[in-house]
């Protein structure tokens, strides 16, 4: 009897580490598919934020090609018929070449980006305005193409100081860089003539010199302040 009772002793002995072995396994297991799962979950989280960053930034980019691009079509159409500096137009000339480019620029106006259609709408308010007496009410001015356009209506009202007003936040950044520049320099000299200070065109003339150099042809300035 006392044979068999060690040999079950034995046997009970031999189990037990046997089941602590299964169950330690056991446990492993489910400790890897518990990591498994979470590594998964954070793989596609991750990917998600990835996905929802990249698609902000292609959306910003987008927005601002979309932008730049009105702008550059809007820029290029005033200077077609306003002229530059360095090649001015007659006023008989300026008003039909406004009268052939208006249909183009309400189509402009009609496909700008949300950002940029009050400008836009504003610019074709002003030629219809200068050309007919017509157009709708205009919008407060909110950046440099919105002044520069409330500021052309108002020198065509010859109201200088209002127009001066409107462009004198622009001063500062009129640089060679910036598409707009030269219109406003164009539009600086128009206000000067309306005011007929010619003391301080001859400044604005040594300054727009300094800072846009040999970049300019300047024989349009002269002109204009011959005009003074």
């Amino acid at each position: 009897m006392a044979v068999k009772t060690s040999i079950k002793q034995k046997e009970i002995r031999i189990q037990k580490p046997t089941q602590s072995l299964t169950a330690f396994q056991r446990k492993v297991a489910l400790g890897i598919d518990e990591r498994s799962n979470l590594m998964k979950r954070f793989i596609i989280a991750s990917a998600a934020v990835l996905v929802g960053i990249a698609a902000l930034v292609f959306w910003n980019m987008w927005r601002r090609h979309k932008i730049e691009q009105h702008e550059t079509a809007l820029s290029a159409l005033i200077t077609e018929v306003e002229g530059s500096l360095s090649n001015p137009v007659s006023s008989a000339e300026r008003e039909q070449r406004m009268r052939n480019a208006l249909p183009r620029l309400e189509e402009i106006a009609s496909v700008a980006p949300s950002a940029s259609k009050n400008v836009a709408n504003g610019i074709v308010s002003t030629w219809k305005l200068e050309l007919d007496g017509t157009g709708g009410p205009l919008p407060v001015p909110t950046d440099h193409w919105s002044r520069l356009r409330l500021a052309q209506r108002s020198i065509v009202l010859g109201q200088a100081k209002e127009a001066s007003d409107l462009i004198s936040a622009l001063h500062k950044s009129a640089k060679p860089d910036q598409a707009w520049s030269q219109l406003y320099w164009s539009m600086l000299m128009q206000i000067r003539q309306l005011e007929g200070n010619r003391e301080q065109a001859l400044k604005d003339y040594s300054e727009y010199r300094k800072i846009f150099k040999g970049q300019a042809d300047l024989s349009a300035m002269d002109k204009m302040l011959d005009a003074i």
